[in-house]
């Protein structure tokens, strides 16, 4: 449960329009002994992996947005609906049988129960999955206003997440105002005559640094269904907010 537990604060860094993909896969198999799925991603350069499961069988089946990392000795991902709720937490060992690749292991849990079911009988079916679906960065025009995420916290026995929202202020430049609840409440905006400049080549990305003016500083990366906000400054710098904390996370669009 604890590398489960790994995905929810996402520690990541995007540096260009187009993704530089490093792996793609697509599975198919079980959840538990009975209930089909599939699964397919991407990775780029960056250990960012993002892509879609799918049970096939489900009441209303739809792709379901998946966003994680690569670690050591796999992948983690969250599942996300629409809305930004998270509906569970994904485990994939990836390794290779006579050249091809396998799924050495695989689960998924209930964020809310902790009830976990292994995914078995799964099988490659493609190493080539649609990548500008899931990996390319947003155009600037196409930022949205509200993004967000919540999930079940078992010590508050309440969901629990962040929502961040943007504002055009200018070319090129947007005013932004955060509150993430994960583990504790970390609360910032930028200053009224200092917005957030985004990137001068991609206009993908902004780094803004004196949060509040507490010397917190961080990066967001916005790709089409998602932004990325990452800590950029030492650990002295998450007790700005009194409860040593930052922004850090995937955020879902929800409003454009």
């Amino acid at each position: 449960m604890k590398r489960l537990q790994l995905c929810l604060l996402l520690c990541l860094a995007v540096l260009a329009v187009h993704a530089d993909v490093d792996a793609e896969y697509e599975f198919e198999g079980t959840l538990g002994n009975s209930i089909p799925v599939k699964i397919s991603f991407c990775v780029n350069g960056d250990d960012i992996a993002v892509g879609e499961i799918y049970y096939p069988k489900a009441k209303h089946p739809a792709p379901i947005l998946i966003v994680g990392q690569a670690l050591e000795n796999g992948y983690v991902f969250n599942e996300y609906q629409d809305d930004g709720t998270i509906t569970g937490h994904l485990y994939l060992r990836i390794g290779e049988d006579g050249g091809r690749p396998c799924m050495e292991e695989g689960s998924w849990t209930n964020p809310k129960t902790g009830k976990e079911f292994l995914l078995r009988n799964m099988v490659c079916t493609s190493t080539s999955v649609n990548v500008p679906k899931y990996l390319d960065y947003e155009d600037p025009q196409n930022i949205g206003r509200e993004y967000a995420y919540q999930i079940w916290n078992p010590g508050y026995g309440a969901m629990m997440g962040g929502t961040v929202t943007f504002r055009g202020a200018g070319k090129n430049k947007i005013h932004f105002e955060v509150s993430n609840a994960h583990p504790n409440i970390a609360e910032g905006k930028s200053a009224p005559n200092r917005p957030a400049v985004l990137g001068e080549a991609t206009h993908d990305y902004f780094y803004y640094d004196n949060v509040n003016e507490c010397g917190y500083g961080f990066a967001a990366f916005f790709f089409k269904r998602f932004v990325v906000l990452r800590t950029t400054t030492g650990p002295e710098t998450l007790n700005c907010f009194g409860a040593n904390t930052a922004f850090d996370g995937v955020y879902i669009k929800i409003k454009q």
